[in-house]
Order: structure tokens, then sequence, then C-alpha cells
């Protein structure tokens, strides 16, 4: 078995006096920089050209309300007509407002129409438009 103190004098004498970096640094001589070789290999930052491509979102003014969308179904029938709207993603969360059946969905300005014709299309579902 090879103790640590002996590698570490066998690299320490293979090292010229030139090589040789003491703990005590003077004015005229530095450590040397152990990250210079990999800073010279960096490449400048640029800013990411794939936000260019997304135009700016539409600044709203209202409450937010205005995008929600209710409606009646049976209560039974909640699961279904919520795992729907989840499969059409970013359209909107479905809300069960009271235990009669009238539930809402928390839609965007822009996506309420996709709501609307979404829930139209269900045979289960009455809306309140």
């Amino acid at each position: 078995m090879v103790d640590e103190n002996t590698i570490a004098m066998s690299v320490h004498d293979e090292m010229t006096s030139d090589e040789m970096i003491p703990d005590e640094v003077t004015p005229d001589k530095t450590k040397t920089d152990e990250m210079a070789p990999l800073r010279e290999h960096l490449e400048l930052l640029m800013p990411s050209r794939s936000l260019a491509g997304f135009p700016e979102p539409p600044s709203y003014s209202g409450t937010g309300e205005e995008g929600y969308l209710y409606f009646h179904i049976d209560p039974k029938h909640t699961n279904y007509v919520n795992r729907i709207l989840e499969g059409y993603e970013y359209v909107g969360v479905m809300t069960s407002v009271d235990k009669t059946g009238r539930c809402m969905v928390r839609s965007t300005p822009d996506t309420r129409s996709l709501a609307i014709d979404i829930l139209s299309r269900l045979p289960e579902v009455t809306l309140e438009i």
C-alpha cells in the first residue's frame, strides 16, 4: 500500500524549481490561475434567439373574470366533463360551484371561445351564455 505522503513527495520532487510555487507569494511571483485554460475557450453569452419568435403577450385591463364560463351538468357527470377539459390542455380549469350541478371554467379571454366550443358539443352540458 502506498502512503499518501509518498505520492505527494514524488509529485513534488518531479517539479523543477521554476514550477514550484511558494505558499507565501511574493509580488513578483504569483500563483498560476487554474481557471485560465477554461476561460480561453468560453464563448461570449448571447441573448436567446428563440425568444424573438414569440409575440408580445397582450395586456388585459380587466379583472380576468371576463374569461369565466358558467354551465350546468348533472352532478354525476362532473368527473367526465372535467376529464374532457383536462384533455384539452390550457383551455381552463373546471370548478364545481354548488351541489346542484352549476360549474364554471376559469379560462382566459383568448381560450374562452374554445371552451364554449368544447362544452357545447357535450350533450350533458347546458351552457349559461
